[in-house]
């Protein structure tokens, strides 16, 4: 019987864990649930992925495994679109919710003809036809096609994240911190194919072979993505999603005339300076449209074209004077910046600083430094 090595451990414990988090993720019924369904199918696919691969370490004396491994590489051809939906529904609001268009899946399709053909040769003869390198060609057209379509669906994602960031100005008054988790796990999957396309460019054109940068290496990485967005999933907050739009804004069209204008000017300085609604942590501009009785899209022309800002410099401009009025009042002599910024309205150190150095240039202890110089 043939023994386990390392190499197998490794993939065993990935398939164990990505068949936990699916089940787990599944379990939370208050979090990102349209967005978590297809993170689960992710999560069970790169198992069965690792499983195929660990079919085709322990294939050569097992024709099951071997017909098996070559079936699960169709699975290759699935993660890129899965993972652009799940971007898609994790950060945009979409009714009814997004789906991908059966056009995605088809080289899926054109593996699945690819082993329906290789069941045509018995086990040795597909082994000697490989040995020949007559399947050489088929080879180099399958991988190419694997690296072409998954660096295609991480190009879509970034910009998915691109667009969520403006979004993000628009619609809310805090941020949400998706945007940089998603960045660093969708350029960690890129580095990963970097190092695919590397080993792809020393096999088919350089004639390499090496053991530290080969095609498993991909397959072992599977298991550093499954481990990392299954349990931030896990952690990870409700999100406000993104309204999405395929129509373009039309420029230079006057939403609102004189009058109207001035009464929503007039009714929003109200909201700010009386009410100080800007001291909810998690205002968005759906919230405030609701306060003045208006529609979002009234309220984001008022600010882009009348105030000439977004809606989320305009409410955190309020929230960082709220803060120096407080440490002009001494109040930072007796509580901490942090805790003065959260009373002033912010939801985070990060977010607070940020619209700080935007407003003032500074940083909030240096400015408080030259007050107490003056």
């Amino acid at each position: 019987m043939q023994s386990f090595d390392f190499i197998d451990i490794i993939l065993f414990l990935g398939i164990s864990q990505g068949v936990f988090l699916a089940a787990t993720i599944q379990i939370i019924q208050n979090k990102n649930r349209n967005a978590n369904k297809v993170l689960s199918i992710i999560l069970l696919i790169a198992s069965l992925m690792l499983t195929g691969r660990l079919f085709f370490f322990r294939s050569m004396s097992s024709e099951w495994f071997f017909r098996i491994a070559i079936f699960v590489d169709t699975l290759i051809f699935v993660f890129g679109p899965l993972l652009y939906l799940y971007c898609r529904r994790l950060v945009f609001n979409e009714m009814p919710s997004y789906r991908l268009h059966v056009s995605n899946f088809i080289p899926a399709a054109g593996m699945i003809i690819y082993f329906i053909w290789t069941l045509t040769f018995s086990f040795d003869e597909f082994r000697i036809l490989g040995r020949e390198g007559k399947l050489n060609l088929l080879y180099f057209i399958i991988e190419s096609s694997g690296l072409l379509f998954n660096f295609y669906y991480c190009f879509r994602c970034f910009q998915l994240i691109k667009v969520y960031k403006k979004e993000e100005k628009k619609n809310l008054s805090y941020s949400q911190n998706l945007a940089p988790f998603l960045s660093s796990f969708l350029i960690t999957i890129v580095l990963f194919m970097v190092l695919w396309l590397i080993s792809y460019v020393m096999v088919y054109f350089l004639h390499i072979y090496t053991s530290v940068i080969n095609y498993n290496l991909v397959w072992i990485s599977i298991p550093v993505f499954i481990y990392v967005i299954g349990f931030y999933s896990l952690k990870q907050p409700s999100i406000f999603r993104m309204p999405w739009s395929k129509k373009k804004n039309v420029k230079n069209k006057e939403r609102l005339e004189g009058e109207a204008i001035e009464n929503l000017k007039v009714n929003l300085e109200k909201l700010m300076v009386e009410e100080k609604i800007y001291l909810d942590h998690k205002l968005t501009l759906s919230d405030l449209a609701k306060r003045l009785d208006t529609s979002a899209n009234n309220v984001s022309w008022l600010l882009n074209n009348i105030h000439k800002s977004s809606f989320y410099d305009y409410i955190n401009h309020y929230r960082v004077q709220s803060f120096i009025e407080k440490v002009q009042k001494g109040e930072h002599h007796n509580h901490t910046l942090l805790a003065l910024s959260l009373d002033s309205g912010f939801n985070s150190k990060s977010t607070f600083n940020k619209a700080f150095k935007a407003e003032l240039k500074d940083t909030p202890s240096n400015y408080i430094k030259k007050l107490n110089v003056i």
